[in-house]
């Protein structure tokens, strides 16, 4: 495997965790993610992953962040 694919596919981890950290525990799984977007942004130079993940990581935590407040869910 290269390193554009290991890159690849820990981007698409951290943007399913932050769609995780919508409907589940935000200050547990963003934080998982932002490693793997963190790691996918070492191994690879193209943004083409690593942009729209940080998007959705972010938003994610944000959502999630708001639901659980919102509806007083554990936050982690």
């Amino acid at each position: 495997m290269s390193r554009d694919s290991i890159g690849a596919v820990l981007a698409i981890a951290a943007a399913v965790f932050g769609i995780v950290a919508i409907v589940t525990r935000p200050f547990l799984f963003a934080p998982i993610g932002l490693l793997c977007l963190l790691a996918a942004a070492k191994l690879t130079a193209d943004r083409r992953f690593t942009a729209p993940a940080a998007a959705i990581l972010a938003l994610g935590a944000l959502a999630g962040l708001a639901i659980a407040a919102g509806f007083t869910r554990p936050l982690y």
